[in-house]
């Protein structure tokens, strides 16, 4: 291969470069109002009245939108695709009952950002304060009941796979809490979004940095009773996501203002907005118990979870579920037992984040393994060899295949890259002449998905065309991140046609334009949007070959299509993809164009293991990461530096969900953090030396044999580090963040008990 496995930049690097790049906030329209959002100051309150008149007042003031004068029709945020079932509506443009310290109660529509702002304030509010709890286990006690008409529990979910029997009464039986915190996205573009309505076409376009343009449509159309072809939703430019703009916060809003006003309208939301008043990942308590004989075999696990949801269900409850139903992407083993369960509290809403539940399970089930090693003496690197689930492991939730995993190769890769046996002993050593600080070295593991197969079945469209000087134009419904997407596709492409990478163009999702697709969502954009793409380009070179063979009136048999060129056995034809594509324009009449659709029919496991050195400051409780390697079975690394970053990236992320990011709600007064200031990030100067691997064996379904990375990267992130600050303390500590004040609290309870 030529091009697929080399390193290319992403789309608009130059744009990006020079400033050049069009965000959903930087789009300007004739006649464009701004949105200022009214955002709830108490946690839980039912309102009374509404009123507005000082606000309407204002000079430019457009229109003041409230519970009183938008449709009172719910919907679910987090709806992917039209008759999705198991998501529950319970969300309106404004409610009448607002729910947590940020919940939207109104807008104002106006001329200028700073007048909307002003008019903002000037609205008053009459709440009837209801009962509130930012506590899931008060939830669960029924101190909310009032939430929402069916509660605040959602559960619960069981899963019992396998045959209890078959576990041994001599396995040894470990006991592990943990305890995630929630934690913000903190994406580098705050969320946006424009729309704008002409009345007479009748139709309503939104921009959106989404990550799925067809379900933004599908909402917004059902929401405001539009027909959908009058309903056009265009992905922007987007800086980050990591799932947090695939659930529909903003766009009811702005398509509210657009059609109230008959005008374009512009909503972005400040940091502290986005933090308070969007989605963050779920807070999450387990109890895991594991079964592992003397030799080191796992027998069995049986975990009880409880996910905070926040003040709506939204994605929650399916959250759970999936925790519970990828307890076998890495491990095989007898048996399994999950019960999970959502709860709604009156705090900030949960909802996708970067591995949808995967990064919660590793970090679960991999600190729980590695107290287990210790309590049957085998070493942890050991132990995940023992137990890795080889290549065509069938995975007992589902009865799939998991494919051609190549888990224990990532294991001994990084256990030998990392050089696992003389870290331990220079840890050991270290830790015997240092009083203050002190080290340790990790491990942690992790599966991920391609896609939604089979528990939703997973389809993609593709339509391409040839110019008359052989460059191809791809219409794929994208919603790039910022990470590369646009660019792999381009990829894929320029390897299967045979032509220079520069010569394929490929928009975004347009739901006028491209075809209906769920959204880059489970890790499907390469897997099955790739594999797409692929398949209509072999489809395009078929077309163009039997163009030729018509012309020449020979069997296409004869013909054969590499490096740009067509030609015959015989040497008798010998032309430029250009020169084809016009002769078949002028002669045959008619454009090289294909259209092609892809169910998907597999999804393999795409596994990581990560290692972690660290040394702790027991004065300070500081963690510094001394080291770090990670490999990853991804099949086929198409841009290979993406990838890289794209690990490197999420270890960044992994070691701020495990050392210090924590949104902490009041239990006094429902505020949650939404600043950087008490929000605390690992930034790129406290990166550890990140040394990443792959292992490619191109044995799936998937574009030249690719598996997912962007979301699989970041699953063994937190369990390796966990597992390092566990090993330099001696401790069992997994109620996150290990922040420093967390480990100076364990520290101090441990001398007491000394």
């Amino acid at each position: 291969m030529k091009i697929v496995g080399t390193t290319r930049p992403i789309h608009d690097a130059r744009q990006k470069a020079a400033g050049r790049a069009i965000y959903s906030g930087d789009i300007t329209l004739p006649g464009m109002l701004q949105i200022s959002v009214l955002f709830s100051p108490v946690p839980h309150a039912k309102i009374r009245a509404v009123h507005t008149e000082k606000a309407e007042a204002v000079p430019g003031v457009e229109a003041v939108l409230s519970c009183f004068n938008t449709p009172d029709r719910k919907f679910s945020q987090f709806l992917c695709i039209k008759g999705e079932e198991g998501l529950p509506a319970e969300e309106r443009v404004f409610p009448d009952q607002v729910r947590f310290v940020g919940d939207r109660v109104a807008c104002v529509v106006a001329d200028k950002p700073e007048t909307a702002r002003t008019a903002r304030d000037l609205i008053e509010v009459e709440y009837d304060e209801l009962p509130f709890t930012t506590d899931m286990k008060e939830a669960l006690d029924g101190k909310i009941n009032c939430i929402h008409p069916n509660g605040a529990v959602y559960g619960d979910f069981e899963l019992d796979i396998g045959d209890e029997n078959e576990v041994e009464e001599s396995a040894v039986e470990t006991v592990t809490r943990s305890a995630l915190a929630r934690v913000s996205h903190i994406t580098m573009e705050p969320h946006a979004c424009a729309a704008s309505y002409d009345s007479f076409s009748q139709r309503l376009t939104i921009w959106s940095s989404c990550q799925s343009v067809h379900a933004v449509r599908s909402v917004i159309a059902d929401l405001f009773e539009l027909p959908y072809h009058r309903v056009r939703v265009i992905k922007t430019t987007m800086g980050g996501s990591f799932g947090s703009k695939q659930e529909w916060v903003l766009e009811p809003i702005a398509a509210a203002a657009a059609l109230a006003t008959g005008r374009p309208v512009k909503l972005v939301f400040s940091r502290a907005e986005t933090m308070a008043s969007t989605i963050s990942r779920c807070p999450l308590e387990a109890v895991v118990k594991s079964k592992v004989t003397r030799d080191g075999k796992l027998r069995s696990f049986d975990t009880d979870a409880n996910l905070n949801a926040g003040a709506y269900l939204a994605d929650s409850f399916d959250y759970v579920r999936v925790i519970g139903r990828k307890y076998f992407r890495c491990y095989t083993y007898p048996h399994m037992r999950y019960r999970g369960r959502a709860v709604c509290t009156n705090t900030p809403v949960s909802g996708a984040y970067r591995g949808w539940g995967s990064p919660e399970l590793a970090i679960l089930i991999e600190h729980n393994l590695n107290m287990a090693a210790r309590n049957v003496g085998v070493d942890p690197v050991e132990l995940r060899l023992i137990n890795a689930a080889p290549p065509g492991t069938i995975d007992p939730i589902n009865h799939e295949s998991l494919g051609e995993m190549r888990f224990k190769e990532c294991i001994e890769r990084a256990r030998d890259l990392f050089e696992w046996g003389k870290k331990r002993e220079e840890d050991s050593l270290f830790n015997q002449t240092s009083k203050r600080y002190r080290r340790g070295s990790g491990i942690g593991c992790g599966g991920h998905i391609n896609g939604y197969f089979p528990r939703v079945q997973d389809f993609a469209a593709v339509g391409m065309r040839m110019a008359e000087d052989g460059s191809v134009i791809a219409n794929v419904t994208l919603h790039d991140h910022g990470c590369g997407a646009v660019t792999a596709h381009r990829m894929i492409i320029a390897e299967t046609l045979g032509v220079p990478f520069e010569m394929i163009h490929i928009a975004e999702g347009d739901t006028d334009y491209t075809a209906l697709d769920i959204g880059c969502l489970a890790s499907r954009t390469v897997y099955v949007l790739g594999r797409t793409t692929m398949d209509c380009a072999e489809k395009l070179k078929r077309s163009m070959l039997d163009g030729v063979a018509e012309l020449h009136a020979m069997d296409v048999g004869e013909l054969e299509a590499k490096e740009g060129r067509v030609r015959s056995r015989d040497g008798s034809v010998n032309c430029s993809y250009g020169e084809a594509s016009t002769r078949i324009m002028r002669e045959l009449q008619r454009e090289l164009q294909v259209t092609h659709a892809y169910i998907n029919k597999s999804n393999p496991s795409c596994t990581g293991v990560h290692f972690a050195q660290v040394e702790v400051d027991v004065l300070t409780g500081l963690v510094k990461i001394l080291d770090y390697v990670a490999v990853h079975d991804v099949g086929r690394a198409i841009n290979r530096e993406m990838c890289v970053a794209q690990v490197q990236g999420a270890v960044l992320m992994g070691s701020g969900a495990a050392l210090s990011e924590h949104m902490k709600t009041d239990a006094r007064n429902g505020r949650s953090t939404s600043t950087l200031k008490d929000y605390h990030l690992v930034n790129a100067p406290d990166a550890p030396r990140i040394r990443v691997d792959f292992i490619e064996d191109g044995g799936t379904d998937g574009p030249f044999g690719a598996k997912s990375i962007g979301e699989a990267s970041h699953v063994p992130v937190a369990p390796a580090i966990i597992a390092a600050v566990n090993e330099a303390l001696d401790s069992d500590m997994c109620e996150l963040p290990l922040s420093p004040d967390a480990i100076l609290e364990f520290l101090a309870k441990r001398r007491v008990n000394a």
